[in-house]
């Protein structure tokens, strides 16, 4: 070394500072301006792996040619800066061992200047830190690993110093609480995301603990950024200082929504499970596949056998105990079939400690072996004591109630609900001349109905089967002997609770008899009506003529006499009216003449006419309607109805003066009302109103003249115009008559 170079940085004696540079554990060397390496010492030539001779007195770009785009502006900015620059794991490629290495430094580069403040020297001190930096990165390497590790299981980690509550966390929480990953918030606003209810009685009691035990442990509900209630999880571990002050916490957390839901659906399971078994009342067991040994019995299982589940135990073979002996064949053929099918099932009768018999009913499946489990039966028990007996009873109800069927002269049979025929009694057997079997396969009993009537009565049983009503149809059935009579065939649906029908009870009565004499009463009818009209003719006529002679006469008597007469053959008139419509009802040949016609009109001069007849009250028309309502219909029929309305109003309000009458239109539909202030009709009369022959009977049970047939003709008249009629009706208040058309659209 040059004794210049050595008083100008130390003013030391040269010996000692050659001595203490070459002693250095770090790299130490002095490059002048010019870039000549002038000394380096052992350390520096070792990290270097050269010699004095390779590199004293050479540029250092020469001995290391590859670093100098990287060195020389550090260098330059050095000298002019004078500022000394500090470079950090500093990478540089190195020979060692005859391969290059990536080596790894910290260097320290400072300017050295003469007292004339010119620049003398670099000054270049150099510390390999390889072996940190590979621990370094190893750990950085480490955490990345666990942080991608915990991030892939959607668990987020958190450190909170326990002095400032200051928390350091993964962007994973972020998402939790339904934040942006690059968004951060306090140890405060963590809290303020918990359910109320949880952090007071979960959260706080666990950080307590974890305060007084080191370990951090909850499951809590939360309320997230976006107002969706989750699941958490966490994790943690409490750090102390010195003195045992707890002063850090560090953990996981995890989002364990789906996990609770599914403990929470299944908890609701097995409670929904363990309620439906109470309200069955069906008791549990296993069983061993091959021993038939039972185990894990339910407190129900001990109960249907008479024990009592909180004071005794049951062996396990205590079905073997109980069981009656005449049905250990049964159950051994149920076990047989369970080990071939995988299903337990049978029903047998055990005899009790007590004395007394039951019945019950078992249920199983086979679950397959497992580890460390052998295969076994999982099964149910149920008490059906009670559905025995009953059925007992209903076996003995219906024998005798076969027996009452097949005792009976008429016909009687039963559908299933589907309208399939199932039964018949011995009377269809007698009466038909055929086999029981016939009957009951396909549509055998239509082999008796009449050819005529045969596509009507399938018609007419399929709706009532599907709409659930009563079936009513008359129809003729051949006798044994080829013969054909009539029968009034009805049938009623069973129907269970839920409105389900379950079975068709039917009869069907012979009518025969009562349909000759219906022919013969219309015969009658008929030959009456003819006979009556040409009398009553005259009898008006001559009336009519005696009124017309006599109308200026004083003789009072004489002209009411007249009046009265002419009255009571128009009454005569309609009576014979109303017989011969209802024969031609009955024969289906009522006459109808429809037409376009004015509702509002018609119903007018209905009015008028008979307010002309009978001025006892006063009768009222009402139009909601403020357009002529058109309707297609027969005049006379229509008129026919709307007077007997008004006639009944007035008759059966006899104590009344007044009778409303309204028209208004709903739906494409013009309905007319007819109200009176009279007697009424109570709710049993009102479903008879419509029936041929029925009459209303006042307060005294004193009936009003006349047949009873006038609103069974009108009913009939408004079903042949595809219109309705009906009433609304009070006791002693009064009665409203409806009928309503369909509005005529051209």
């Amino acid at each position: 070394m040059q004794p210049k170079l050595l008083s100008a940085l130390f003013s030391l004696h040269e010996k000692n500072i050659e001595s203490i540079l070459g002693k250095l554990p770090f790299g130490f060397s002095l490059v002048t301006g010019n870039y000549i390496i002038e000394y380096a010492n052992d350390a520096w030539l070792e990290i270097l792996q050269k010699s004095s001779d390779e590199i004293l007195g050479k540029s250092v770009f020469e001995v290391f040619p590859e670093t100098e785009e990287q060195l020389f502006p550090l260098f330059e900015k050095v000298k002019t800066s004078r500022e000394p620059l500090h470079a950090s794991e500093y990478s540089l490629p190195v020979i060692r061992d005859g391969r290059e290495q990536e080596v790894f430094f910290n260097f320290d580069y400072h300017p050295v200047y003469s007292d004339q403040d010119e620049f003398q020297y670099f000054v270049c001190i150099a510390v390999e830190v390889t072996g940190l930096v590979r621990i370094k990165n190893k750990v950085e390497n480490e955490e990345e690993r666990l942080r991608l590790a915990t991030e892939s299981s959607l668990t987020a980690t958190w450190d909170i110093d326990l002095k400032t509550s200051k928390i350091i966390h993964s962007p994973s929480l972020s998402r939790i609480l339904g934040y942006e990953d690059n968004e951060r918030f306090s140890h405060a606003l963590l809290r303020e995301h918990l359910v109320e209810d949880d952090r007071i009685n979960i959260v706080d009691k666990a950080f307590q603990r974890a305060i007084e035990t080191g370990v951090y442990q909850y499951e809590a509900r939360i309320i997230d950024r976006n107002n969706t209630e989750k699941w958490i999880a966490t994790n943690g571990k409490v750090f102390y200082d010195q003195s045992g002050n707890p002063v850090r916490m560090l953990g996981v957390l995890q989002d364990i929504t789906e996990r609770k839901r599914s403990e929470i659906l299944l908890q609701l399971s097995h409670h929904q499970l363990n309620t439906a078994m109470d309200a069955t009342k069906l008791g549990t067991f296993d069983m061993n596949a091959e021993t038939q040994e039972k185990y894990n019995f339910s407190p129900r299982f001990f109960e249907i056998f008479g024990y009592d589940h909180k004071t005794e135990r049951i062996d396990s073979q205590v079905l073997e105990k109980h069981i009656d002996h005449d049905f250990m064949e049964i159950r051994r053929a149920a076990l047989n079939k369970a080990t071939e099918t995988g299903d337990l099932h049978y029903q047998t009768k055990i005899n009790l400690r007590d004395g007394t018999s039951r019945w019950i009913e078992f249920y199983g499946r086979l679950m397959e072996p497992t580890p460390g489990r052998n295969a076994y039966i999982s099964g149910t028990v149920r008490d059906i004591t009670v559905h025995k007996n009953y059925e007992k009873n209903i076996s003995e109800s219906e024998k005798r109630y076969r027996f009452l069927a097949d005792s009976m002269p008429q016909i009687v049979w039963v559908s299933e609900s589907d309208g399939r025929l199932t039964y018949f009694n011995q009377a269809t057997m007698d009466y038909s001349g055929k086999n029981y079997n016939t009957f009951l396969e396909g549509n055998g009993w239509l082999d008796i109905v009449h050819p005529d009537e045969k596509e009507e009565n399938i018609r007419v049983w399929a709706e009532s089967v599907t709409s659930k009503t009563p079936f009513v149809f008359e129809h003729r059935f051949r006798h044994k002997s080829g013969s054909y009579r009539w029968f009034l065939s009805r049938a009623f649906p069973q129907l269970d609770e839920a409105g389900s029908v379950n079975r068709w009870v039917g009869t069907s009565t012979d009518i025969d008899d009562m349909k000759r004499q219906d022919e013969h009463k219309n015969d009658f009818i008929k030959i009456a009506n003819h006979e009556l009209k040409t009398p009553v003719t005259t009898i008006k006529g001559y009336v009519q003529l005696l009124k017309k002679m006599r109308a200026n006469s004083d003789d009072k008597f004489l002209l009411n006499s007249l009046e009265t007469i002419d009255n009571q053959v128009n009454k005569l008139n309609l009576l014979i009216g109303d017989m011969l419509d209802l024969s031609r009802i009955e024969s289906g040949t009522l006459p109808l003449n429809q037409k376009p016609l004015s509702l509002l009109k018609l119903v007018t001069e209905t009015i008028e006419d008979i307010k002309a007849s009978d001025q006892s009250h006063q009768i009222h028309f009402e139009l909601s309607h403020d357009k002529d309502i058109e309707v297609f219909a027969d005049r006379d029929r229509i008129a026919q109805v709307i007077s007997n309305l008004l006639t009944n109003a007035i008759k059966y309000s006899p104590h009344a003066t007044e009778v409303q009458v309204t028209m208004d239109v709903e739906n494409d539909t013009a309905t007319v009302s007819v109200q009176d202030y009279g007697i009424g009709m109570d709710s049993a009369e009102l479903d008879k109103i419509f029936d041929r022959f029925y009459r209303v009977s006042g307060a005294d049970e004193v009936t009003f003249p006349g047949f009873g047939i006038g609103l069974y003709i009108a009913r009939d008249i408004m079903e042949r115009h595809g219109g309705r009629v009906w009433v609304e009706s009070t006791k002693n208040v009064g009665s409203t008559f409806y009928f309503s058309l369909p509005i005529f659209n051209n």
